[in-house]
């Protein structure tokens, strides 16, 4: 009986030898590979009984592999576990959802662990046998051939066994199979050495144009009756030194080039930042004249009910009790969880503390509560809800909630229990002081979004969204 194969996929032989030397306790041959392409030239011409594969890889990651071979029906039954050091729910969500068996962390896998997942596939180690058919299966007749129900995937490349194995020549197999491996390994090299070579010979090009350029500018500028060039000296040599020194500063010139436009990119992207800061600073400035009018309009409300024969002390009571509710008011926090109800059960006492301070202020007014939404960078998790990306991933990755859910009415955005309190609370149902609910969804952001730009992650953009995702507080006094 052939012995099972498993490929591992990981360009650390670091990490190869660790799971390597783990898996020597069963009956099985390692095949390993350094990058996902390989992985895929690899299942091309062989299926092995189980993948180990890597997530941090250089080109194609795990997750990218994976999706590829679980969309390929020739590939797609075979199963893979997830052999890496990335953690985390979101990472095992979206590995299961596209078809990984299991997760095994890198760092902190135990044997327990890798031998109880290759049991659950019929591996077990040496000296332990598998369970056979007579032990599971009920005794054929022999009127009753025992088939196969269902029929191996093959692959274009795979080779078609013949019912007796002693037929094949099993080493000559591996040996056909090993030089197609190498082929496609040369393969690969050879169109990355095509890359970085074109790669180089267009800084090259670059370098050059520029280099002429300039030697005809000076030319021009040089050539003059004073400074003529000695007869001596040719002007063009074709000599191998100067040809070699004219290569070295091409290279040089290539990579000047190359970080002005680095530098002049940064320049570019701090200069952004900057005027983003501007704009937000002129707009707190705005607001906090809005609230110190605010302040004086209420203090003059509440100081001209005052008797005029000399309650001078209690005038003052109110105005410091009135200044505690504003302070209050301003300095709490009033920002919404993403995925959390604005006016749930939990602020409810946050309206019940504000209204307290305002009764004792004979304060005689509306109070508005207006709730501002986030416009959240969100992707759909395999049930369709709405969730978080990952922070570094780009913009373009993700949706906009203003697109998705443009409208949201305010009746869903308000708990049960807190519509109950605005309609049997004592100091509400006194009449001297109303609350007030409205809606702007996204029309009203405190913090201005960055440029929609691919140096713009959707961890900054939703860090933004974060701060628009509140409850403002005003009043209007009678």
């Amino acid at each position: 009986m052939a012995r099972r194969r498993v490929l591992i996929v990981d360009d650390s032989k670091t990490a190869q030898a660790r799971l390597r030397k783990m898996l020597e306790r069963f009956d099985l041959e390692v095949d390993t590979v350094m990058s996902a392409e390989e992985a895929l030239g690899y299942l091309s011409y062989r299926q092995p009984a189980v993948i180990f594969l890597d997530h941090h890889m250089e080109g194609m990651d795990g997750l990218e592999a994976l999706k590829i071979i679980k969309s390929n029906p020739g590939t797609a039954l075979i199963p893979v576990i997830m052999y890496t050091s990335e953690q985390g729910d979101v990472y095992v969500g979206q590995a299961r959802a596209l078809g990984a068996i299991d997760i095994l962390g890198k760092e902190v896998m135990k044997y327990a662990n890798l031998e109880k997942v290759l049991g659950s596939l019929g591996i077990s180690p040496r000296g332990v046998e598998e369970p056979t058919a007579e032990a599971t299966e009920p005794l054929l007749t022999d009127a009753v051939e025992e088939k196969p129900l269902v029929k191996p995937l093959l692959t274009s490349f795979d080779a078609v066994e013949d019912p007796e194995p002693e037929a094949v020549p099993h080493s000559d197999l591996d040996q056909v199979q090993k030089q197609i491996s190498r082929l496609f390994e040369i393969h690969i090299a050879k169109v990355r050495q095509e890359i970085e070579d074109s790669t180089k010979f267009l800084l090259r090009r670059l370098a050059k144009d520029a280099q002429e350029k300039n030697r005809a500018t000076n030319r021009a500028a040089n050539v003059t009756p004073e400074k003529a060039p000695e007869p001596a000296v040719p002007l063009e040599p074709f000599v191998e030194p100067p040809a070699e020194r004219s290569g070295l500063s091409n290279f040089f010139l290539g990579i000047i080039l190359l970080g002005i436009a680095f530098l002049g990119y940064h320049i570019y992207v701090n200069n952004r930042h900057q005027e983003l800061l501007a704009s937000q600073y002129e707009e707190l400035i705005k607001r906090t004249r809005a609230q110190e009018e605010l302040v004086n309009r209420l203090l003059s409300n509440v100081s001209g009910d005052a008797d005029a024969t000399g309650a001078a002390a209690g005038s003052f009571a109110d105005r410091q009790i009135l200044l505690d509710a504003l302070s209050w008011a301003v300095n709490v926090n009033t920002q919404i969880a993403f995925g959390e109800i604005p006016l749930g059960d939990q602020r409810i006492y946050m309206l019940g503390e504000l209204l307290a301070l305002l009764k004792a202020a004979n304060f005689n007014g509306a109070v508005y509560l207006d709730i501002h939404l986030g416009n959240f960078c969100v992707v759909e998790d395999p049930s369709g809800r709405f969730i978080l990306p990952e922070p570094e991933s780009n913009l373009d990755e993700c949706m906009f909630l203003a697109n998705r859910v443009p409208e949201v009415a305010v009746n869903d955005q308000v708990s049960v229990g807190f519509l109950n309190y605005l309609h049997s609370a004592p100091i509400l149902l006194e009449g001297n002081i109303e609350v007030e609910l409205s809606s702007h969804a996204y029309s009203i952001p405190r913090y201005t979004y960055p440029a929609i730009t691919n140096a713009v992650s959707a961890g900054e953009w939703n860090a933004i969204a974060q701060k628009n995702n509140r409850i403002s507080v005003s009043f209007s006094a009678n």
